[in-house]
C-alpha cells in the first residue's frame, strides 16, 4: 500500500465522516487510510459491491476537492502553493526525478516554471534580508539571497 495518504488521512478525517473497512492483500484498512491507487483498485474490482464502489468514488471526489479545489478566498495560485507544500511534505520521493520530469515539459512551460522558481527564490531572499527565517529554512533563505545577489550583478530581469 502506498504511504502518501497516511499523512492525508489525518487531514481528511472530518467530524462525523463515515468510514468503512476494506481488505487489500489480506490486510484491513479504514477507507481514509487507502491510497488513491487503492481506491481505484477497489472501484475497479469485481468483488467490490456497487454500494461500496459508490462510497469509494465519493472518497476520491472528497480527496480531489480537498487537494485541488479552492477554499474560501483562494485562487488557483493559492491552491497550487498549498498542494505543492503538501506534496513536498511527505509525497515527494525524489526531487531529482521531479526536476527531470519538469525538464521534459514543453519548452515554453519550462520557461514559465523557471520564472516561478526564481520568484520563489527572490521572495526567500527578501525574507532573509528582513531576518524572516529560522534554523528550519536558514539554508534556503541564505542560499536564495546569494543567488539573487549574484543575479543582480548580471542584470537578471525577474
Amino acid at each position: 500500500m502506498c504511504w502518501e495518504f497516511r499523512i492525508f488521512a489525518s487531514q481528511i478525517k472530518i467530524q462525523g465522516d463515515m468510514s468503512k473497512k476494506f481488505t487489500i492483500n489480506g490486510r484491513e484498512y479504514e477507507s481514509y487510510e487507502l491510497s488513491n491507487s487503492d481506491l481505484i483498485y477497489l472501484i475497479n474490482s469485481d468483488s467490490t459491491s456497487e454500494e461500496d464502489k459508490e462510497f469509494l468514488k465519493n472518497k476520491v471526489i472528497e480527496r480531489f476537492t480537498y487537494d485541488l479545489c479552492p477554499r474560501c478566498g483562494e485562487d488557483n495560485d493559492d491552491v497550487f502553493a498549498r498542494f505543492f507544500g503538501n506534496f513536498v511534505n511527505g509525497k515527494c520521493r525524489s526531487m531529482k526525478k521531479v526536476a527531470e520530469r519538469m525538464s521534459c515539459e514543453h519548452r515554453y512551460l519550462q520557461n514559465e516554471m523557471f520564472k516561478v522558481c526564481m520568484a520563489y527564490i527572490k521572495k526567500l531572499a527578501e525574507n532573509c534580508e528582513k531576518g524572516y527565517y529560522d534554523p528550519r529554512n536558514q539554508y534556503a533563505a541564505q542560499t536564495s539571497k546569494k543567488i539573487i545577489d549574484y543575479f543582480k550583478e548580471i542584470d537578471y530581469p525577474y
